[in-house]
């Protein structure tokens, strides 16, 4: 069994039209997955459903084996933790100091324990020197960070990104890009929600979503060498692989300058 299974899951807001569609998908501990897909997709959808924020009409997710229901909520919680699209949605506390506290008081975490993973996890995300600050004073790309700091004192295993460079500017996007990098290679389990082919480059495995459905699941150079897949899904590719993939076509014998494109990319 997987670390994260979904199991047929299927949700509606109006009890009429479906936005998830029997989704099934399962995660492995430490994988880093992008869910991609189009504006309607259902992919933020399926992440609100994942951290319980939505009960489905149908189906199950689970953790570590233990089913995700209004009474195993509160436990998954502490495993799981979401970065939404607009980090002052997530904000509680009058100083950065107070909102990274805030969920370690409602686990009851013992204050001489709570000031020092205050202090470890600001400074892991280079917030330190802000603790005493209002966070409605701080930039996109540092309250993202506050509000990754306030998840990982929670010893969260696995972190659901909902769109979360979208406000952000190129310099910030990228400082966060590699922050999370560095997490996954912690060994925390990263699901990045996007509809940005290049951030999605990231990630191990794509997972894209069309219309409510699982439209394709696999390694994402195994994906990225079929554009007709994302074109089907209305997403666009970056110019750099649509034209490793019209290589792939055009010159099929050419192994070596293929090859030689592709490790290009891959290591961009």
């Amino acid at each position: 069994m997987s670390y994260i299974e979904v199991k047929d899951l299927s949700f509606s807001y109006t009890g009429k039209r479906m936005i998830l569609k029997d989704i099934s998908l399962s995660i492995e501990k430490g994988e880093w997955v992008a869910i991609l897909g189009h504006n309607g997709s259902g992919k933020s959808t399926l992440a609100k459903a994942m951290v319980g924020l939505l009960e489905p009409n149908q189906g199950t997710i689970a953790y570590d084996g233990v089913v995700l229901t209004n009474d195993t909520a509160y436990d998954i919680r502490k495993k799981v933790g979401i970065v939404f699209q607009n980090p002052d949605n997530q904000f509680v506390g009058v100083t950065v100091r107070d909102d990274i506290a805030f969920g370690m008081e409602n686990l009851m975490v013992p204050q001489k324990q709570m000031l020092e993973m205050i202090d470890f996890y600001s400074e892991k995300v280079g917030m330190k020197d802000f603790l005493d600050k209002e966070p409605s004073t701080l930039s996109g790309g540092q309250k993202q960070r506050v509000a990754i700091a306030g998840i990982l004192a929670m010893q969260t295993q696995v972190i659901i990104f909902d769109e979360a460079t979208s406000m952000l500017d190129p310099y910030a996007r990228r400082d966060l890009i590699e922050y999370i990098q560095k997490l996954n290679q912690e060994g925390i389990t990263v699901i990045m929600i996007t509809h940005d082919i290049n951030e999605a480059m990231y990630a191990n495995r794509l997972v894209i979503l069309k219309d409510g459905t699982i439209f394709s699941d696999g390694d994402k150079w195994s994906l990225f060498k079929q554009p007709e897949i994302f074109e089907n899904s209305h997403l666009e590719l970056p110019f750099s692989l649509k034209l490793a993939a019209a290589l792939d076509d055009s010159l099929p014998e050419e192994k070596a300058v293929k090859d030689f494109l592709w490790q290009s990319i891959s290591n961009t």
